[in-house]
């Protein structure tokens, strides 16, 4: 967590001087924020979570494809929320207005789960397990990606296009602060459910949910991306 913010910090300063390595500081700081919620799986001992692999930059882009797909589909339940952190308890708490659900005078009134992401999605008629596969997809459309496998492909690339030559060119990046800023945002994001994972011992609904869909595109990989490991 601690180095995901020391690299944003850098990669701003950064930015007017070489602005190849600050996006490459942007890319990683989204990748430690990636690992540091994998790790956070891992160490509460999820089922199948050994098969994630933090030192595989595709996993790290999987991870992040299927945090900000499944936020876009939440997001009528979640369109505003207020997160409660308290450094005593080291809990991070969410509360949700009940107008996020169409209840008149909602405003006024909110849910507060027992632990932020224990509870289950559904749709009418669609499979608990493979309800996000969908989400996924849509997110790499929106994305300008053919697929989501095409996407974890691409992206998890764009951190050596930053720094090796190709035969027509020297590397060049058009960055700008907002998009830093971006990558930022979505970094906080998977942190703060890092957090919410580390700070509850029971197996969260949505979580268990989430890491199925992860599952559903780490096997879409080619088998020497699933074993490759970087330094």
């Amino acid at each position: 967590m601690l180095n995901t913010f020391e690299h944003f910090r850098r990669a701003l300063l950064l930015l007017e001087v070489d602005r190849e390595m600050a996006s490459f500081r942007a890319i990683t700081g989204e990748e430690e924020a990636a690992t540091a919620l994998i790790k956070a799986m891992q160490l509460r001992k999820y089922p199948d979570a050994k098969r994630f692999n933090a030192r595989d930059h595709q996993h790290k882009v999987a991870v992040r494809a299927c945090v900000l797909a499944i936020a876009n589909q939440l997001h009528p339940a979640l369109r505003e929320f207020q997160l409660t952190f308290n450094f005593e308890t080291k809990r991070i708490d969410i509360k949700i207005p009940l107008s996020n659900f169409g209840v008149n005078g909602g405003d006024n009134y909110c849910v507060q789960p027992v632990e932020p992401l224990d509870f289950l999605h559904s749709q009418p008629g669609a499979d608990e397990n493979s309800l996000f596969e969908g989400a996924l997809q849509s997110f790499a459309k929106r994305s300008n990606f053919e697929g989501i496998k095409r996407m974890v492909a691409e992206l998890s690339n764009s951190r050596n296009r930053l720094l090796y030559a190709s035969d027509a060119a020297v590397p060049k990046s058009v960055a700008t602060a907002e998009m830093i800023e971006n990558r930022r945002s979505s970094a906080m994001i998977l942190l703060v459910i890092g957090i919410m994972i580390l700070q509850s011992r029971k197996h969260l609904g949505l979580v268990l949910q989430a890491s199925q869909a992860f599952l559903r595109i780490i096997d879409k990989l080619p088998p020497e991306a699933k074993l490759s490991e970087s330094a």
